[in-house]
């Protein structure tokens, strides 16, 4: 009898275990979404992840549906697909992204900044100062207007990768270079030295036309500076600087971005497996002292084929930036975006991989996995 009792105890305890496990196990498997709704209900962290017209309907947009309640498309804002010349306007595919977003109850920034990523239009030698100016404005307005009532439109890139690695702005170039920046050429306007003292005296005329309008223009959003490179001074003293200027001249910026992507085997000390994170928290700490939000804004790693690293290295990475994001979440708003949902080649770059938190055949990786248990963890100690 006793024995019999004992068993029956003995069976409800494991009942009990095997339940609290499977109720774990099914907390585990939440998406992101959910995770971040349950436990960060104040609106100051947003997770996304980029992808593209092209894989509308498709898994990865099931993906990007299910598992981010924040997206960015990769180009199809742009001005090489929405106004490529004097001629042409492409609304199709950015409408997509508008709808896409409102049926699964997604925010969006938009990623259709003046940048180098424009058309070959546009960077032809044989354009004129005049017809530069024309088409970027005749694509800024018209983009800013379109989307300026759209509520699931929280922010605009306005420019993007406007100074280069050396610190010094980037420039129009003569010839078939796929990275210069043709807005350039339309001129600089002087700026006071002491004042601002990291611009170099000048501040390109392409940036403030940008903000002008965008601040007119789109009066709803949130106006963004998307910038790439690592933590060098050199980039950011710059970035910081026009800030101050753009706000003195009265412009809007209401948060900057930093393009994290981090490339393994590179000559540059601060991408590596290792990512040093301080100068990154102190980044954010500026931008939130400054009533700036900030944005990790393409988040992948490019690795070598022939030496692409060990999984414990990929998710230190990721997590490394990842966990920097949360933990800068109570001075102000702070959002991170994958690059990449999957694992693809390199665009561009044959000999190099772009390492994501879901494998080629759209299996979760652990570094996915990593994610959810810091967003479990962290928003437990809110």
């Amino acid at each position: 009898m006793m024995k019999s009792v004992f068993t029956k105890k003995m069976n409800v305890f494991v009942i009990i275990v095997i339940g609290i496990l499977s109720m774990a196990d099914v907390n585990a498997q939440k998406p992101i979404r959910e995770i971040l709704e349950k436990n960060y209900p104040a609106n100051t962290v947003y997770i996304g992840a980029t992808s593209m017209y092209s894989k509308i309907g498709t898994k990865e947009s099931k993906i990007l549906a299910r598992e981010f309640s924040y997206t960015t498309p990769a180009n199809d804002f742009k001005q090489g697909y929405v106004h490529p010349n004097l001629n042409t306007w492409r609304w199709e595919r950015s409408d997509a992204w508008i709808k896409f977003a409102k049926k699964h109850k997604q925010v969006v920034r938009i990623h259709g900044p003046i940048s180098p990523q424009c058309s070959r239009w546009a960077k032809d030698d044989s354009r004129t100062i005049p017809e530069l100016e024309q088409n970027m404005t005749e694509y800024m307005s018209a983009l800013c207007r379109r989307y300026n009532n759209e509520e699931v439109v929280l922010w605009m890139d306005v420019i993007n990768e406007t100074v280069s690695r050396d610190g010094t702005w980037k420039t129009a170039r003569s010839g078939d270079d796929s990275w210069e920046l043709p807005w350039e050429a339309i001129g600089y306007v002087k700026v006071d030295e002491i004042k601002y003292p990291y611009l170099d005296g000048q501040v390109p005329i392409y940036i403030i036309k940008a903000f002008e309008i965008a601040t007119k223009e789109a009066s709803n959003k949130k106006l963004v500076i998307n910038q790439h490179g690592s933590m060098s001074p050199l980039i950011w003293n710059k970035i910081k600087d026009l800030v101050r200027y753009l706000r003195d001249e009265g412009y809007r910026v209401d948060g900057i971005g930093w393009q994290a992507h981090i490339s393994y085997g590179r000559d540059v000390e601060w991408e590596s497996p290792e990512v040093s994170i301080q100068p990154l928290k102190d980044l954010i700490a500026w931008s939130h002292n400054n009533e700036l939000e900030f944005h990790v804004t393409e988040c992948n790693i490019h690795v070598p084929v022939m030496d692409p690293g060990t999984e414990e290295q990929h998710i230190a990475t990721y997590m490394n930036i990842f966990n920097a994001v949360l933990e800068m979440r109570n001075s102000g708003v702070v959002t991170f975006n994958l690059w990449n949902i999957k694992d693809v080649p390199h665009y561009k770059n044959k000999s190099k991989l772009v390492i994501a938190p879901w494998d080629a055949k759209l299996k979760p990786k652990a570094i996915y996995f990593e994610m959810q248990k810091a967003l479990s963890e962290s928003g437990q100690e809110n």
